[in-house]
């Protein structure tokens, strides 16, 4: 395995450990807190948060009673794609405790006989149901419209946001994650030719999920013959852009394959009026970008799909089968350059790389 860094890291102490040390501690007084329902707040909550935002600032948790009597702590990154491995390798390392079970992502209810209420709307299966948004150019997308009965337009957002609670709350954080690429929401009509239950969209993303895993589990790319194009541009801002882009695998037809879109992102300092940065701090951040291309590359499913650098931010894009080993490789490596770069990530879901499309098609008119 290569070093993320030639400077070694001497870590003395797990965070991890040690949360579930002071965890497990605690462990009973905070069962007591939990089935007394007394002071909940201050004697568990507040505590609880603060270790885990010491620990890792976007993680969240939520805490409560089982059917069996045991409490449970569930650790959320909150739908943010990026903390999820983080969430699960923490679950992961969690004791066995007598009164307590321990869960990465908050589950699914996979029963209907509840409601959300937010921002005075009520939602449950009396008032959404559904239908599928079919687009032939992108038939494994996985877009849902959802038919709220007392839509109205000037509330949209917040019956948008209504909906997702409670389809978090139904199928659980994973489920929303990794299979639903898209919702929407409208009102009842006429044009409407068919509206699905909710009792049935369980069985219907695992038809969707299970149709899309036959189809691209033995799908693998070959790089051998990539070719790169540069393309040069300006922002409405005018400031210039430079990108360069693996214009081959744009026109590869597999690529739903990967859907997930890792992005990289270093902020610098503009060396001049062009926004470009430095010579010294561009080689450092395409000297970390090949040495996280290599990391990734020790194992299949990741592409490499370029770079774009503007105005004192510089991208690398790269297609992935999985987010979770590129997120344990990023958390290195972020940490590793903490002193040198400003650097982050952040995945989005792009089954057809919808956002690439201005570079395949100007490559094409280029030719």
């Amino acid at each position: 395995m290569l070093n993320t860094t030639d400077q070694q890291i001497d870590n003395h102490t797990d965070p991890i450990q040690e949360f579930w040390d002071w965890f497990a501690d605690n462990s009973d007084e905070f069962f007591q807190i939990i089935q007394s329902h007394d002071q909940v707040e201050e004697r568990l909550i507040t505590k609880l948060g603060a270790q885990l935002n010491a620990l890792h600032p976007s993680l969240y948790f939520l805490v409560g009673l089982e059917d069996d009597g045991k409490a449970h702590l569930y650790i959320t990154p909150e739908g943010v794609v990026q903390h999820v491995a983080y969430a699960e390798k923490m679950v992961a390392a969690a004791p066995e405790l007598p009164n307590w079970s321990f869960k990465a992502l908050k589950p699914g209810t996979k029963k209907l006989e509840f409601e959300i209420r937010t921002e005075g709307l009520t939602f449950g299966k009396n008032n959404l149901q559904f239908y599928p948004i079919v687009n032939p150019n992108f038939p494994d997308k996985i877009d849902l419209m959802f038919v709220y009965d007392s839509f109205h337009p000037e509330s949209y957002q917040e019956i948008l946001n209504g909906t997702f609670l409670f389809l978090d709350s139904f199928l659980g954080e994973e489920v929303m994650i990794n299979t639903v690429d898209h919702i929407e929401v409208r009102g009842p009509g006429a044009d409407i030719e068919e509206l699905i239950p909710l009792e049935k969209l369980p069985d219907y993303l695992n038809w969707r999920e299970k149709e899309f895993v036959e189809k691209y589990q033995e799908i693998t790319y070959d790089p051998t013959d990539d070719s790169y194009t540069g393309f040069e541009g300006t922002t409405q801002e005018d400031m210039p852009i430079i990108s360069t882009i693996n214009t081959t695998v744009l026109n590869w037809d597999h690529k739903a394959s990967h859907p997930w879109i890792l992005v990289i992102m270093n902020e610098y300092i503009p060396a001049n009026e062009s926004g470009f940065p430095d010579a010294d701090t561009f080689d450092l951040m395409v000297s970390v970008e090949e040495k996280i291309e290599e990391r990734l590359m020790q194992r299949p499913g990741f592409i490499f799909l370029g770079t774009e650098t503007v105005n004192g931010i510089r991208e690398a894009f790269f297609a992935c089968r999985d987010f979770r080993y590129a997120s344990e490789v990023m958390d290195e490596f972020i940490e590793a350059y903490a002193d040198k770069l400003n650097m982050r990530m952040e995945f989005f879901k792009d089954r057809y790389w919808q956002s690439f499309e201005k570079y395949r098609q100007a490559n094409h008119l280029e030719d």
